[in-house]
């Protein structure tokens, strides 16, 4: 790391120096000449460069002192643009450039052009400096954002996903329970879907997008272990549009909690059946999913009907598709109805 920094500052330097030897060297056409003339100015340069990183940048800028970081740069290059006129004039200019230094015209430091052009010299690097500290800020800045972001909802979404209804869980036991002691030949089917929703919501769901058929299949085992919990009380229409695109890839879990949330309020809380109607398609690359389900009671709002599921739902389609979703719930009639709009990747 000491090495790179180390490469870093003398490629600056170096930078630096030709950029200066460029722009003087059409007033000497000589290249030596004009290499010695901007070399002569390293000293004043590393002064006011280190001294503004290392001093003024850290006590001044960093802390929003805006007003004295700037008037103590611009004193330290008038300071050092006085230095160095007196040192070319009376000392570098006779000694090595003018062959006849007593019939020179230029010993007058504070030459208004001279001085200007001197001062612009020696603020080159010290801007350049400012620019790549401000960058550098810029950037750890924004990336230790990125990363706290990426971290939080790295965090919040598997925690999202991460949460398997335990009342679905502890009623479909029940039933299978229920059913040994019968037993019934249905066990070790229910048995298996439950198994196969488990490792999709343990595993499958580990993965950032599955293909929209395992979806499919984990509410369709879902669908079937609630008929065996609900028995004559299930009138359960699912109706998948047949042309669907076979490569369609969505983020795992996105449909379930909209099912989940339709057996809840529609079967759960009432003795007579009721129905639930349930709709995929597609549109281009808009991809519609529709649950409809008859509420015992529409004094519910379609705020309080959607509970922790689909709250968390929405959460994960804020940071999984941010401008690229739709949520809603209505009623229409009896029928309470969610509906999510998702526009897929291309």
């Amino acid at each position: 790391m000491q090495a790179k920094v180390i490469f870093g500052h003398l490629l600056f330097w170096l930078v630096i120096l030709a950029l200066g030897t460029a722009t003087i060297y059409p007033y000497y056409l000589d290249m030596k000449i004009a290499f010695i003339d901007r070399a002569i100015f390293l000293p004043v340069w590393w002064i006011a460069t280190y001294l503004n990183w290392w001093v003024f940048m850290p006590r001044f800028l960093d802390k929003g002192k805006l007003g004295l970081y700037a008037f103590l740069v611009l004193l330290l290059i008038l300071l050092l643009t006085v230095v160095q006129r007196y040192l070319c004039l009376f000392w570098f200019y006779p000694a090595y450039l003018w062959d006849d230094p007593s019939a020179a015209e230029q010993f007058r430091p504070f030459l208004p052009g001279k001085f200007i052009q001197f001062a612009a010299f020696i603020a080159l690097p010290v801007l350049c400096s400012i620019g790549i500290r401000l960058l550098m800020r810029w950037y750890r800045e924004s990336y230790q954002a990125r990363q706290i972001i990426a971290q939080q909802q790295a965090a919040e979404l598997n925690y999202l996903k991460a949460q398997i209804n335990p009342h679905f869980l502890f009623n479909t036991l029940n039933t299978l329970y229920g059913l040994s002691l019968e037993a019934s030949k249905k066990v070790p089917d229910l048995i298996l879907k439950l198994s196969d929703i488990l490792s999709y919501s343990l595993y499958e769901s580990a993965v950032d997008k599955v293909d929209l058929h395992k979806e499919l299949k984990l509410i369709k085992d879902f669908i079937a272990l609630e008929e065996e919990r609900y028995g004559d009380r299930m009138q359960v229409i699912f109706k998948v549009a047949e042309d669907l695109a076979p490569s369609i890839s969505i983020a795992p879990l996105l449909l379930i909690p909209l099912v989940e949330n339709a057996f809840k309020h529609g079967v759960k809380e009432t003795t007579s059946p009721l129905p639930i109607n349930i709709n995929l398609s597609q549109e281009g690359q808009l991809l519609f999913f529709e649950v409809k389900n008859q509420a015992p009671s529409r004094a519910i709002t379609p705020t309080q009907q959607q509970g922790l599921g689909l709250k968390n739902l929405q959460r994960r389609l804020d940071l999984l598709y941010p401008q690229r979703h739709t949520l809603s719930t209505t009623w229409e009639g009896e029928l309470f109805c969610a509906r999510l709009k998702l526009q897929l990747d291309e």
